[in-house]
């Protein structure tokens, strides 16, 4: 029986040959897809941990200077308007009212009489103490003529010194009860409180009327202790009575307290206003009436940025700084907010004078980031 080719060797051969190329092949695409699978990994990798030192500078920002100048800040505060001078007038002496010659809440000047007391009996002992005075001096010149042709002796011409001093005395003291009985306004001013009436009788400290001196008035404010050590006695300051217009008036500082009031560090300062000559009523302060002080208040060279340029994180504040190739690098700041002005805040710690910081997109930024500076 004639011996069969085996025509199936070729194909296997063929076919194990195909399969084997596949398979180099499909390696082939397979590693160089894993390769590019891992150098994709890894970029993403680095920009989740802000490795972005790599990438071209794509984010536009604008920069300042950071400048430590000397600032005045104006601070103003409010207090009661009072009279730098006020009194009550009381009696020295007993006696019966006879008569009131002022009249309450009307002006008043120095040493005119408010209230009248009755005087008979201060005026006679006046004229008691004069007649005796008169005596004891005449006798006291007699004393000396006879010791100059001694005939009186040393100790009558001593007692006649004494007894002409004496009643010296007790004219003085008479004269004193007389004045007494014509109770006088101490200065210029107004009468704020007099009500008593003739008949009445005083003792001595008996209050009769109140007297405000209106030529100078004084407000007391609380001023912080960040302020305090700005101010001085003699410095300017401007006050302005809510309702007298907005119109200021000019004052001064009269005096700084040395310690503080209360547990929150605030000190009484003093300002006085002195009242312009002339001023009409309707721009004349009184008084009770509402003030508002307004100081400028130096302070030490500080660095302020715009607000927008620090970042706000778990309550603690950043700032960016770019150096020369314009990287950025957060760094930990102080701030405290500025008076009146919302939109700057003042670096108290943690930034240099001279250094260039991001003030705009901080939110953006990464620490080693390049930027783009406009």
């Amino acid at each position: 029986m004639p011996r069969l080719k085996n025509r199936s060797t070729p194909t296997v051969v063929l076919f194990v040959a195909a399969l084997t190329g596949a398979l180099a092949l499909w390696g082939f695409y397979s590693s160089d897809g894993a390769a590019k699978a891992r150098e994709r990994d890894a970029r993403l990798a680095a920009a989740q941990e802000g490795d972005t030192r790599e990438l071209a500078p794509s984010l536009e920002i604008e920069a300042e200077i950071a400048r430590a100048v000397p600032s005045v800040e104006i601070v103003e505060l409010a207090g009661r308007l009072e009279p730098v001078r006020s009194t009550w007038v009381s009696a020295e002496m007993a006696g019966r009212i006879v008569s009131v010659p002022a009249n309450e809440h009307a002006p008043v000047a120095q040493g005119e009489v408010l209230v009248e007391l009755d005087s008979a009996l201060p005026r006679a002992e006046l004229i008691r103490a004069e007649a005796s005075h008169r005596l004891a001096k005449s006798e006291l010149e007699r004393q000396r003529r006879l010791g100059k042709r001694s005939v009186a002796s040393e100790a009558e011409l001593d007692s006649a010194i004494a007894e002409e001093r004496r009643t010296y005395a007790a004219l003085l003291e008479a004269r004193t009860r007389l004045e007494h009985t014509q109770i006088e306004a101490p200065f210029d001013g107004l009468v704020n409180a007099l009500d008593l009436d003739p008949g009445t009788y005083v003792q001595p400290g008996t209050q009769i009327a109140e007297v405000l001196d209106l030529s100078v008035l004084e407000v007391t404010v609380l001023v912080g202790d960040r302020q305090v050590g700005s101010l001085a006695p003699d410095a300017a300051a401007k006050i302005r009575v809510d309702v007298l217009g907005d119109a200021p008036f000019e004052g001064r500082i009269a005096r700084v307290a040395g310690a503080p009031v209360d547990q929150g560090s605030r000190y009484p300062v003093v300002v006085e206003l002195s009242v312009p000559e002339g001023a009409g009523e309707s721009r004349r302060p009184r008084p009770g009436m509402v003030a508002h002080v307004q100081f400028e208040v130096g302070r030490a060279a500080a660095i302020r940025l715009p607000a927008r340029a620090v970042l706000d994180e778990f309550e603690l504040q950043y700032v960016f700084i770019l150096d020369a190739e314009d990287r950025v690098t957060r760094t930990r700041v102080s701030t405290r907010p500025v008076a009146f002005r919302p939109d700057r805040v003042e670096i108290t710690d943690g930034l240099e004078d001279g250094a260039r910081v991001v003030v705009t997109a901080v939110d953006q930024l990464r620490s080693g980031m390049r930027v783009l500076v406009r």
